[in-house]
C-alpha cells in the first residue's frame, strides 16, 4: 500500500521553529496534518513517525500489506535506509523509525516534491 509524508518548516529550517507535518494514504482516503516544533529534518522524522504510529494503531487497515512509503527528503530516506549517517541529535528519531520497521513491514522511497500527494502548497499561503 502506498503512503506519503511531507513536512515544511514555517520559520528558519535550520533552527527549531514551527513546522507542519502531514501524511496521506490515498487508497484509504486518509490525510493527516499537524503542527510540530523542530528543525526541518526533525519535522520530516515526525511526519514519518506519525504515519508509522497510525499504521501500528490501525492494523486492520494495513493487514498483510507491505507499506511503500514515499517522501521528498533524500536525506531522511538515506538515513532510514542506513545509506548515510545521521547526527547524534537525530539518533532518537532514527532509532524509532528503525524500531517500527521491526514491527511494521515498510520500504522507504524518495519521490519528487511535486509528485508527493502529502505536499500541500496552501501551507505557504
Amino acid at each position: 500500500m502506498k503512503c506519503y509524508f511531507h513536512s515544511h518548516t514555517l520559520e528558519n529550517p535550520e533552527q527549531r521553529g514551527l513546522g507542519v507535518v502531514s501524511f496521506t494514504v490515498p487508497e484509504l482516503n486518509i490525510s493527516f496534518r499537524a503542527k510540530y516544533m523542530g528543525t526541518a529534518i526533525e519535522c520530516r522524522y515526525a511526519a514519518l513517525l506519525a504515519l508509522l504510529e497510525f499504521a501500528e494503531v490501525n492494523p486492520q487497515l494495513f493487514k498483510e500489506k507491505i507499506l511503500q512509503i514515499f517522501c521528498d527528503s533524500d536525506e531522511l530516506v538515506g538515513q532510514v535506509n542506513l545509506l548515510i549517517n545521521c547526527g547524534r541529535g537525530l539518533e532518537p528519531f532514527l532509532n524509532q523509525a528503525l524500531a517500527y520497521k521491526k514491527r511494521i513491514p515498510y520500504l522507504l522511497h524518495w519521490i519528487k516534491l511535486r509528485e508527493n500527494p502529502a505536499f500541500d502548497p496552501s501551507v505557504f499561503d
